[in-house]
């Protein structure tokens, strides 16, 4: 499986790269950014999860012939009230670069994401953290009966310190359900899996992570915000421990878009 999947890379490694057109385009710099925001408040609250917050942004720092190279960054912060009211005992970090390329209506991306996982204030006896190099499509996928969105990826780990993670894939699909001049009532839902291996730390083969949102979102030009509801199980949620959680979000989130033409 995972020769299969290298030797997939590798082929859409070339598409991105070399299947430019004939008539290639003046390379374009700092060509888009996005800037992304969320707070949410776990439901149930516990001592060590009251509030999940991500601050986030990507920059595409060159485009040629339809071919981007940009760094995604983003940082999850997990507060808890053990220590004081609001109490940073989370930041996990998440590093992206990604080559992408339109493909139709749809976007195919090669990406390599490191994720790095730290605890505040506490101790941290042990590294946790992760490389992923796999594929990306996203894009419509459908008009009827709503407007709707996808996005899949998959690929292996070329490192994992602790949580011993091998292959992940992610599947997640978006819905306009109701639609609106403001902008749309949607309702999404996303899976995770990972492949493990296991040890004596964490004795298991693998887990799917759930999440299913709905809510309202408001658009004015390149700007969006998001009122939402969620489920989510996830599995991991400390950095050192095998727990599962299943728990409600109520949230809000924040995001600009800036693209040149």
């Amino acid at each position: 499986m995972r020769t299969a999947l290298r030797s997939g890379l590798r082929r859409a490694a070339w598409v991105l790269l070399a299947a430019a057109p004939a008539a290639s385009e003046p390379a374009k710099f700092l060509p888009e950014g996005s800037l992304r925001i969320m707070g949410a408040r776990y439901l149930p609250a516990e001592r060590d999860f009251q509030w999940d917050t991500w601050v986030g942004g990507a920059i595409g720092l060159v485009r040629w012939s339809g071919t981007t190279f940009l760094v995604d960054i983003e940082v999850e912060t997990i507060l808890g009230d053990e220590l004081r009211a609001f109490d940073a005992n989370q930041a996990n970090y998440h590093l992206e670069g990604a080559v992408k390329r339109p493909w139709g209506q749809r976007t195919v991306e090669l990406f390599f994401s490191h994720v790095s996982r730290h605890t505040e204030d506490r101790p941290k006896p042990q590294t946790v953290d992760w490389n992923i190099l796999g594929l990306r499509l996203s894009g419509p996928l459908s008009r009827t009966p709503f407007p709707t969105r996808f996005l899949v990826s998959a690929g292996p780990t070329t490192r994992s310190s602790l949580v011993e993670y091998r292959f992940e894939v992610v599947g997640r699909l978006e819905a306009d359900v109701v639609a609106k001049p403001w902008g749309a009532f949607y309702l999404s839902a996303m899976l995770r899996g990972v492949k493990t291996e296991a040890t004596a730390v964490l004795p298991r083969s693998g887990f799917v992570d759930v999440n299913v949102e709905g809510g309202a979102r408001i658009r004015r030009g390149q700007r969006s915000f998001h009122l939402f509801a969620a489920y989510e199980r996830r599995n991991d949620v400390y950095p050192l421990l095998p727990e599962l959680r299943n728990r409600g979000l109520l949230g809000l989130r924040f995001g600009i878009i800036d693209k040149s033409q």
